[in-house]
């Protein structure tokens, strides 16, 4: 229940019955303390909150990024993976300092496929025909150049091929291989493009890993970069040097296969 106000008269007896309240003073600098503290609640921005900084754990970085640095750097300058007939591994060599993972002929054309041969077993085994003799002539340019290479000796040749002594070479210019050229006297490890045709026309096995340059009975790789490592086993201690073996390890590798 609610008191109803009181009147001015009542007012006036019930200050006469409560004590005089007397005149506080505060103590000296207190108000101007007070005063203080007020304006600066008053003036000063409100802080937000700011989460602290976590400082990166380097030991479980460290791993991540050398893994993205050594994808990146193996996309640079590795070999690019495909697949060749018959189940082959295949690699598109890339040109030192470019962009593009395949080999591309300077005349235009597709890129040339490259399968890395690591032994002079493997390019034995998959020779269609294995022959020594000199370049008679070469003829065209880029994507369509061939060579005429008359045939000194046969180490290899597949039966249904026919025996000639004058063979048509495919050599097309790629800029990261070497040019056969008239005069040059090598081993060649050839594929035929058609081995039915009456006149089958080859191509070396994988550009330069499919020749040798002979001096005398010595034979070396024509490259020391798209080269074998060696004659059955692969070694890995060639390093950047180019392959080498005799006519003779080359003429008993042809003989095993029959």
């Amino acid at each position: 229940m609610k008191h109803p106000p009181l009147d001015p008269s009542e007012w006036a007896e019930l200050a006469e019955l409560l004590p005089d309240p007397g005149q506080r003073e505060l103590p000296p600098g207190r108000r101007e303390l007070h005063r203080e503290r007020l304006l600066s609640a008053i003036t000063e921005p409100a802080r937000t909150a700011v989460p602290a900084r976590r400082t990166p754990r380097w030991g479980l970085l460290r791993p991540a990024l050398a893994t993205a640095a050594l994808v990146a750097v193996a996309g640079t300058v590795a070999a690019v993976i495909a697949t060749g007939g018959g189940g082959d591994p295949v690699v598109a060599i890339p040109t030192p300092g470019a962009s593009t993972p395949a080999a591309e002929p300077t005349g235009g054309g597709a890129s040339l496929k490259i399968r890395a041969y690591g032994t002079v077993r493997q390019l034995t085994d998959t020779a269609d025909l294995v022959v020594r003799g000199d370049v008679l002539r070469v003829d065209g340019a880029g994507a369509d150049r061939t060579a005429v290479f008359g045939v000194a000796e046969v180490l290899y040749r597949l039966p249904r091929l026919p025996a000639t002594a004058v063979i048509t070479l495919r050599v097309p210019e790629v800029s990261v291989m070497s040019r056969l050229e008239g005069g040059q006297h090598a081993v060649l490890y050839l594929s035929a493009d058609d081995p039915q045709a009456a006149v089958p026309v080859y191509t070396p096995l994988s550009g330069d890993f499919g020749i040798f340059d002979v001096d005398g009975d010595t034979v070396a790789a024509r490259s020391p970069m798209f080269s074998v490592s060696g004659l059955r086993e692969e070694d890995a201690t060639t390093g950047d040097r180019r392959f080498t073996a005799s006519l003779a390890e080359l003429r008993a590798l042809a003989r095993e296969r029959g």
